[in-house]
């Protein structure tokens, strides 16, 4: 039990360190020699790269924050599905110390707080969204492309990134829910799927001055260039 608690450990570790990798920063300063933290808002995001390094700077820190969640949460599947290797020191029976479910959705939820809160950067990161849609996708493959098939229509219709954020993470717990339960992601947690509404309150909070734009209607729209910083 004492290795499995070490390995869980280490996991939640994990996935507070990819998630905190600045991906927008680095983009900023090797290919463009700025620091995105001073330019438009001021957030480490997709939006704000957007805005400010472009479309094809935009996509590529969408891609890579999506891919720092789904790599922390492929390391929980290599521990849950091969811990039975001779080198983790256990048998299948007794690998996890923690719930399966619950330890994906511990690991996701670090993942998330690495972004906002990256270490490298004295703790002021990005929103979150992206990373977490990147874990949900480590969690579960069809809830993530069933979000994906929701969010696209919904950025393009309403122009609103921060909008279709908030919309679609709704969907997450649900989508979670039910296809925990068929045969090749059985783990479902009641422990995860709490967490899951957890996750959604501090994106929602993470979005906060978003939402008063959102109510105020003076949220920038995709598209919308931006090239000084502004209150974020």
């Amino acid at each position: 039990m004492a290795f499995e608690i070490l390995y869980e450990i280490l996991l939640v570790i994990i996935g507070y360190l990819f998630g905190s990798i600045p991906v927008a920063y680095l983009i900023g300063k090797i290919w463009y020699g700025i620091d995105i933290r001073e330019h438009g808002s001021g957030n480490m995001g997709t939006a704000n790269v957007l805005r400010v390094l472009g479309k094809k700077a935009g996509l590529i820190t969408l891609a890579f924050d999506m891919l720092k969640g789904a790599l922390a949460l492929l390391c929980v599947r290599f521990y849950l599905w091969f811990g039975n290797y001779r080198g983790f020191e256990t048998i299948r029976s007794e690998t996890v110390f923690l719930e399966e479910g619950f330890l994906l959705a511990l690991v996701a939820f670090m993942t998330i707080l690495g972004h906002s809160y990256p270490v490298w950067l004295k703790f002021k990161g990005g929103k979150s969204a992206a990373v977490g849609a990147g874990a949900l996708l480590g969690i579960n493959p069809i809830a993530f492309a069933i979000v994906m098939v929701v969010w696209f229509p919904l950025l393009k219709f309403t122009k609103l990134m921060s909008l279709s954020n908030l919309i679609v993470a709704w969907f997450s717990p649900p989508l979670y829910w039910f296809f925990a339960g068929t045969k090749w992601f059985d783990n479902r947690s009641w422990w995860a799927f709490g967490l899951s509404f957890i996750m959604i309150a501090f994106v929602y909070w993470r979005h906060r001055a978003n939402i008063k734009r959102l109510i105020a209607g003076e949220e920038r729209k995709m598209g919308e260039k931006a090239d000084i910083k502004e209150q974020e």
